[in-house]
Parts: structure tokens; C-alpha cells; sequence
């Protein structure tokens, strides 16, 4: 089997619910996919997303980065067998270091054409299939008709309850004493089963953190990134009893290796897209696995090709390990295809069809914004 064509398209995929409150410099209002469909001679089509979630979020993330480079990926991939994932991925850290997030929609496709191709789904090949349903979790934001008050908060998340969702993430990184108190106020409505994590995405300062940790020491939270910097997280952990999780810190083995060997954190967020697909995901995910830390299969943003793809590598980590993934499909208003698992109890588990087992919609697609053959 050899690649043949893969053909880019463009489609925005505006927030639900209209423009978040503005609380870390989160603010997605409208973001852009890049979509790929990778073709092969032997009539298999693989389909693949990116939705770079802008520079504010990630350094050197960038929409128009990703359709400069796609081009340049793809020309390197034809002619080449799409089971060849770790060599062509090392083959593009040679010759395109940098920019993972770019190389991830290609990446994705040819797991999407590896399925289709065995008649297997993506799942059992990344590792096999846990029964068990993982966990959602849902980010709580607020809205600008919002007053931000803990209270507010609170009832957020039972809205959230209301749709079935039992991980609560609530957006922070502001004033400390402000996020302690919407922290006590979430976790004072819980219900067995429930979680609070306390998403700083990088906002707050060391001591601000170290705030944070002695305002919710006795509260069932998991503090999410904290800091900015390696340097200020693993500081923060000495003082900090609570569970850890960390994310925009996670970008390679490496960095789990680094925050491992620091006792910087027991989870790791792992995005699709920051880390480069697919194939480094899995990599990268069992080797959290074989050092006892808990994973979280995230991704920075995307419609329903993405979210297939999280249900698959969440539902191919073991059980233990696994503490929550995301159904992305709920934060946009876009859908570029069919066939996405759907929640069910606040849990997703991947498709049982072949590959990622999504059809994209060509009607939403619409006309390529590059073909490379």
C-alpha cells in the first residue's frame, strides 16, 4: 500500500454558547481546523484533524502554521507505506524539526488507514481495548452574561451534572483567593463519584500557587498547571500535598521523565496535537503507564475526527491509569463528520469500526485549500 494524494481543508469552528469570560487569556471565540484525507492506491482514504487553539495558549502554535507546513509534510509522505508510522515520524523530525502540532493531522490518518486496512479499530492497534467506559471531564468557563461569583460556579457545574458530566474542570489561574473560594463552592455540591480540578493553563505565579495549595489543602481538588515554568512547578509541588497534574509542561518522553524524576506530578495531560499524533502519544503514554502515573488523552481543540481519535487512545490505556478525556465535539458548533462515539453516562469508549470508524462530511469540507499528489 502507498499514499497517493493527501488533500487540506479549511473549516472554522466557532465556540458553543457564544465568547468565554476572559479569566487566564483563554478565550477560543473561533478557532480553524486543518483536515486532511489521506489516499492510498489501494482505494483507503484516512482522515485526520488539527485545530491549533492560537498562540496565546501554546508558544509557536499557530493556525496559518499548520497549512503552511501540511503541504510540506505531505509532500514527504508520498509514495510512502502509511504503516511505516514511526519511520516516517522520525523521518520528519529529521528533516522538519519542531512543529509537532502540524505533523498531527497526517499522523492521525494513517492510524485512520492501518484500521481500515485490517479491519481493526484504532484502539487495538494502538494497544487493545480496556472495556471499561473512560471518564469525561468538562471545562466550566463562564460566559459574559455570567456574574463571577462561587456561587456562579457552583452552578455550573451542576448544569454540567445535569449533561451527565462528573469531572469538573474549572478554569483558574486569576486571584488566588477568588479561585480557593469558587474551588470550596464546586466541591461543596459534589457527589460521590464526582472530581474538581483546578485549571490555572500557566496563570498563576509561584506564590500565588503555593496560595492556592494551602487555601485547598483539605479539599477533594487536583491542581492542573499551575505555573509557567518548570522551575516554578516543581517548586510548587514542595509545597503542595493535593494531586498534580500537569499539561502545556508536557511535550515529549523527556519532559515525563523530567517531571517524574522531580515529583512534579502524578497525571500527565497528554494532547493529541502538542505532542505530535498519535504514534509519539502512545509512546509517550505508556511510558507514563510503566512509571505509575495517571493519564489524561486531550487534545487542544477539534470536531469530531478529533474526538474519535481521543475515545481510541483513552479506551487503549489501561483502566487504572486513565483518568479522564474529553468529548471536543461539545465545545463547537462545526460537525465535519459522522460516526463519532457518543457520550453516555459522562463516559466515551472508542468505535468498534474499522480504523477511527468517523465519515467525514464533504459538504462541510467543502474544496480543498491544498492538494498534494
Amino acid at each position: 500500500m502507498k499514499i497517493t494524494r493527501v488533500r487540506i481543508y479549511r473549516v472554522t469552528m466557532p465556540t458553543t454558547g457564544g465568547g468565554f469570560r476572559r479569566t487566564t487569556g483563554f478565550s477560543p471565540a473561533e478557532n480553524t481546523s486543518a483536515i486532511v484525507l489521506v489516499d492510498t492506491d489501494e482505494g483507503i482514504t484516512g482522515a485526520g484533524e488539527v485545530c491549533p487553539l492560537g498562540r496565546h495558549y501554546m508558544p509557536g502554535v499557530f493556525t496559518e502554521g499548520a497549512f503552511a507546513g501540511l503541504p510540506v509534510l505531505a509532500g514527504m509522505v508520498l509514495g510512502a507505506d502509511p504503516f511505516q508510522t514511526e519511520k516516517i515520524n522520525r523521518e520528519w523530525d529529521i528533516s522538519f524539526n519542531g512543529q509537532n502540532y502540524i505533523k498531527t493531522a497526517i499522523d492521525m490518518a494513517l492510524w485512520d488507514i492501518m484500521g481500515q486496512a485490517t479491519g481493526r479499530p484504532v484502539c487495538e492497534l494502538l494497544g487493545g481495548r480496556w472495556e471499561k467506559p473512560v471518564p469525561l471531564y468538562r471545562s466550566v468557563h463562564l460566559f459574559a452574561e455570567h456574574e463571577d461569583t462561587p456561587e456562579m460556579w457552583a452552578k455550573r457545574c451542576i448544569d454540567y451534572r445535569h449533561q451527565g458530566y462528573r469531572h469538573f474542570q474549572l478554569k483558574c489561574g486569576s486571584e488566588p483567593d477568588h479561585d480557593i473560594a469558587k474551588a470550596q463552592a464546586c466541591c461543596a455540591i459534589l457527589e460521590p463519584g464526582e472530581k474538581v480540578l483546578m485549571d490555572a493553563n500557566c496563570g498563576w505565579t509561584l506564590h500565588g500557587a503555593i496560595r492556592v495549595a494551602q487555601g485547598c489543602r483539605d479539599l477533594p481538588v487536583i491542581i492542573e498547571q499551575p505555573c509557567l515554568t518548570w522551575e516554578e512547578n516543581i517548586a510548587f509541588r514542595r509545597h503542595c500535598a493535593l494531586p498534580v497534574k500537569l499539561d502545556e509542561s508536557l511535550h515529549t518522553t523527556q519532559d515525563i521523565l523530567r517531571g517524574f524524576n522531580e515529583g512534579a506530578m502524578d497525571i500527565c495531560c497528554l494532547k493529541i496535537s502538542r505532542v505530535g499524533g498519535l504514534t509519539k502519544a502512545r509512546r509517550i503514554r505508556d511510558l507514563c503507564v510503566d512509571l505509575g502515573l495517571q493519564v489524561t488523552a486531550d487534545d487542544m481543540w477539534g470536531s469530531e475526527i478529533v474526538t474519535a481519535a481521543l475515545a481510541h487512545f483513552a479506551t487503549s490505556t489501561p483502566t487504572k491509569y486513565v483518568l479522564n478525556t474529553t468529548d471536543l465535539t461539545d465545545y463547537v458548533t462545526t460537525r465535519t463528520a459522522t460516526g463519532c462515539p457518543e457520550r453516555q453516562d459522562g463516559c466515551i469508549t472508542a468505535s468498534t469500526a474499522p480504523g477511527l470508524g468517523v465519515t467525514p462530511d464533504m459538504d462541510v469540507l467543502g474544496e480543498p485549500v491544498a492538494v498534494v499528489e
